[in-house]
């Protein structure tokens, strides 16, 4: 019998593999096996599962196709609290510990820069490339708030969860954190986990799951501490729910319910002792709400000055204490700051705003794409509405459910709203509300096509915060942002489909009707791009200027101008417009090496003023031991270029020179070949041979810290290549055949 020779757990077995050829091949197989294997019930079973799991597998591979699709852009311009947790990630990487905040002006929650510097370490240290383990946790964020639907909707109904995760699959904002390095979306699903252990526990029972729910809501508190408040109404919540049960508390029952506490107090527990024993005083998770309460209840003094004045102080405790005493004698002075704050923080955390991580933009001053610009307004905006419309129905009608699970959510929103208003509000906190709004939603969305009223009670309750969360997002919403940016989006996109199909006079009239329909730098951009095309190379200059006019410190526009005067020959001209105007080098360098496809060069010296977009993965140049130069920071790429050449011969000035004297080693790579040698605090020059067709060089070195927090790798002088002819000059690296059969390259 096949149905009793397939084991379970037998996946690669042949077996299995029959089971899934009758699946793929389900009217041949009927038809040749005459119904002997098709009306088995385990086929029957496994097909009917497969059915039945096919719409949310459909979704989920939506939700990872799009957030994919925006990751595939170029990688975009830290912004907000991703500045402190890349720095974080990458001093943990390096071996530093958590120095970054003996300076900083809080303590952080560990969770998330551990989660980066595993990520970035599983990506070899590229940052773009990190995202991906964050990509995954927002595919499992959309699985989450397809469970927790399930758990909320009427037995039986599909409809809703399905609903609540395409809601989740598409809403923009969740897919453009899961490529941020933001802590929102790490928070969500660990949160929703422990959400849904609880869930299945009301459900199903079982003390493990209750123990599993305060491990995961532990983590998501040392994720984000915010959730901590939130762990005395768990509690009370588990005890209600046993008492409903047996209508009487037992101290088994009082046990039960610590469950969760307990938990969490042991995932959270090593990190408290590790700052007790670190700062000479105990800190439970961070020290965010202390600055906030200094920071954020109309201080007498500006950010900056409050920032400076808290990073002079050497220990943590000793900040949050400074902070904490300056918050409260500020809120002594004038009490009626807190009602003043109240409104103000309710408007920051439901109006829709234009803020830096709302696009993965590779610089703050550029536009969206016109495609992402015109999905935000429809899977951002307009979904946002309708999620927090119909979480309201949603949550109306499942709160008398006897449950209690909308109980729970219902106190997470209460609480977590509350203490975000008492300390500090932004848009992006929304994403903590998402988890459960979300399934709520898809609750009330599939009752509405199912036609169910609200009783006026409820309607009443459901109607008046949604009411309030609705004023600030209507009043407040971008208009004139939206409203110039359709036309704008529409003209550019044309135009880059037109100048694509090398119809370039029809897409310059598409790029200056963007313009008209909203002046940006990148509008300008784009038609000096098309103009340097065209060869006028005059109209690509005024186009450019007018781009650095309308926005000085944007590298785009400095680059572009610099590369064209450079091209030209005006070389005095060309480094005064890579300059720019205060425009951070490091910045530039960046910029210009990842967007600039300059002419090839044969000599190449670093630091001149030119090289920019010839050099990536380098600091600013600086004058070191007699010479303009860059370090690397471990990982520095040069391009450089013979055309026509079969062979190129590379001429490299470096040094290393690293504390104590110590030797640097360097590996010079190109393509998958590459070649080392040991440097020392002295300039060398290093020759070798590099293969046809070679236009980059990696120079991969390990770093050390320097004094101003840098991680140096090695000093670059100059790189020169010149074509390869005749005999190979001494000390040149070649190419050859080791003893052991494979190919390296050898001095």
């Amino acid at each position: 019998m096949v149905r009793d020779a397939i084991a379970p757990n037998t996946k690669s077995s042949w077996q299995f593999r029959i089971v899934v050829a009758v699946i793929a091949h389900r009217d041949a197989m009927c038809g040749n096996l005459q119904s002997k294997i098709c009306n088995r019930k385990w086929y029957n079973l496994l097909w009917g599962r497969l059915r039945a799991w096919l719409p949310l597998l459909l979704i989920l591979l939506l939700a990872l196709s799009w957030r994919l699709v925006l990751w595939a852009q170029p990688l975009h311009e830290p912004a907000n609290d991703e500045v402190e947790y890349i720095r974080v990630a990458r001093d943990l990487l390096a071996g530093h510990g958590w120095s970054f905040y003996t300076a900083w002006r809080w303590l952080r929650a560990p969770l998330y820069p551990l989660f980066l510097a595993g990520s970035l370490w599983l990506a070899g240290g590229d940052l773009q490339r990190a995202a991906l383990p964050n990509i995954l946790a927002s595919v499992g964020v959309v699985y989450l708030v397809y469970r927790l639907a399930r758990e909320l909707a009427p037995a039986g109904s599909e409809r809703g969860p399905l609903l609540a995760a395409l809601a989740a699959a598409l809403l923009q904002t969740n897919a453009t954190f899961a490529s941020l390095y933001m802590s929102e979306t790490l928070f969500s699903l660990l949160f929703g986990g422990a959400l849904l252990m609880l869930a299945v526990w009301r459900r199903s029972g079982g003390g493990w799951r209750l123990a599993m729910a305060g491990v995961l809501f532990g983590l998501a508190c040392l994720t984000r501490s915010a959730a901590l408040v939130f762990l005395p109404l768990l509690t009370l919540w588990v005890a209600g729910v046993l008492v409903w049960r047996e209508r009487r508390l037992q101290f088994k029952q009082l046990l039960l319910a610590l469950l969760p506490a307990i938990g969490a107090a042991l995932v959270i527990a090593p990190w408290t002792v590790r700052n007790c024993r670190a700062y000479g005083t105990c800190i439970l998770i961070e020290t965010g709400f202390a600055y906030n309460l200094w920071a954020f209840y109309e201080p007498r003094e500006d950010l900056e000055a409050i920032n400076k004045a808290l990073e002079a102080i050497p220990n943590p405790v000793d900040r949050a204490n400074e902070a904490t005493r300056r918050g409260l004698e500020r809120l002594r002075e004038d009490p009626s700051i807190l009602l003043r704050k109240i409104p103000v923080e309710w408007r920051r955390l439901w109006a829709v705003k234009i803020i830096q991580d709302r696009f993965l933009l590779p610089s703050y001053y550029a536009d969206p794409p016109p495609a992402v610009f015109l999905a935000g307004l429809v899977l951002d905006d307009l979904l946002y509405l309708l999620v927090l419309s119909l979480a309201s129905f949603g949550l109306a009608l499942s709160l008398p459910r006897r449950d209690g699970l909308a109980l729970l959510i219902a106190l997470w929103l209460g609480v977590f709203v509350a203490v975000t208003l008492l300390t500090h509000a932004e848009g992006r906190y929304r994403h903590f509300l998402f988890i459960v709004l979300l399934p709520l939603a898809g609750v009330g969305a599939d009752a509405l096509l199912r036609g169910v009223r609200l009783r006026p009670a409820a309607a009443l309750a459901a109607t008046l915060p949604l009411a309030l969360a609705l004023l600030p997002l209507l009043v407040h919403y971008p208009w004139s942002w939206a409203l110039h940016g359709v036309p704008r989006s529409l003209y550019r996109g044309a135009g880059d489909g037109l100048a694509a199909l090398g119809q370039l006079a029809s897409a310059e009239q598409a790029y200056r009707a963007a313009l008209a329909a909203n002046e940006t730098p990148d509008g300008w951009l784009a038609l000096g791009d098309l103009r340097r095309r065209q060869g006028d190379l005059a109209g690509a200059g005024e186009a450019y200027d007018l781009a650095q006019a309308l926005a000085r410190p944007y590298a785009a526009a400095s680059a572009r101008r610099g590369d064209l005067l450079r091209e030209q020959g005006q070389f005095d001209a060309a480094r005064v417009a890579f300059r720019g105007y205060y425009l951070d080098e490091g910045r530039l360098t960046d910029w210009s090496y990842r967007f600039l496809r300059p002419q090839p060069a044969a000599q190449i010296d670093l630091g001149d003023g030119l090289d920019f977009g010839y050099v990536g993965g380098m600091y600013p140049a600086e004058l070191v031991q007699g010479a303009t130069a860059r370090w690397t920071v471990g990982d520095g790429r040069v391009r450089v270029g013979v055309p026509g050449a079969a062979a190129g011969l590379l001429t490299l000035r470096v040094a290393a020179p690293w504390p104590d004297n110590r030797p640097g080693p360097l590996q010079i790579c190109a393509g998958a070949q590459c070649a080392t040698v040991v440097l020392d605090a002295h300039w060398r020059t290093v020759r070798l041979v590099l293969p046809a067709g070679t236009s980059e060089i990696r120079l991969q070195s390990p770093t050390f810290a320097a004094a101003d927090g840098r991680e140096l790798g090695v000093l670059v002088d100059r790189a020169a290549l010149v074509a390869a002819q005749g005999d190979e000059p001494a000390g040149v690296f070649t190419r050859r055949r080791a003893a052991s059969g494979h190919s390296r390259w050898w001095p």
